[in-house]
């Protein structure tokens, strides 16, 4: 009986078998990224939802659970989301043929702040005025489906929106 090392039957089964696992870890982690950016998605699109419904129905005595309610509508796949809906203003300078400037320039602060409470009327060529946000920070949990040790049990991602109040 003569030995025959040139044949190759069965050696497409053996690199199948030891490349198989590698690709299904591959696969599960693209699956969970996905699943992960998914969810990141669908939080700041529930923020951006309900400050667009508080911008636009501000005067509404129940605005904030309804904007707690629209922002949680737009995520209904997120049982964990937290909706905390605020208010902001900024004081805006407009001058004669100019652009607008707001003051402070960092963003919003409270509506109460001493620099929102003085802002009002007209300097010169300088008109003042306050323009009032709406601002909704959304979070949610998310646990993954493929537990690895080194990984961490579980997520939390943030979503924030501001968005300008219409004038009524």
């Amino acid at each position: 009986m003569k030995l025959r090392f040139s044949d190759s039957s069965g050696s497409a089964l053996v690199e199948v078998a030891l490349a198989a696992p590698l690709f299904l870890l591959l696969l599960t982690g693209a699956f969970e990224l996905g699943r992960v950016a998914h969810f990141a998605i669908e939080v700041q699109n529930a923020a951006r939802a309900g400050a667009s419904y508080g911008s636009t129905n501000s005067g509404n005595s129940a605005a904030t659970n309804s904007i707690i309610q629209e922002a949680k509508n737009d995520a209904p796949d997120l049982g964990s989301l937290a909706v905390t809906p605020g208010t902001g203003c900024v004081c805006e300078a407009l001058a004669t043929g100019s652009t607008p400037t707001y003051s402070p320039s960092s963003g919003t602060v409270a509506c109460t702040d001493p620099t929102i409470v003085a802002c009002s009327g007209t300097s010169g060529t300088t008109t003042y005025r306050v323009v009032s946000y709406v601002t909704v920070s959304t979070q949610a949990t998310i646990n993954p489906i493929f537990n690895v040790t080194s990984l961490p049990g579980s997520y939390t991602i943030h979503g924030y929106s501001e968005m300008r109040v219409l004038p009524n």
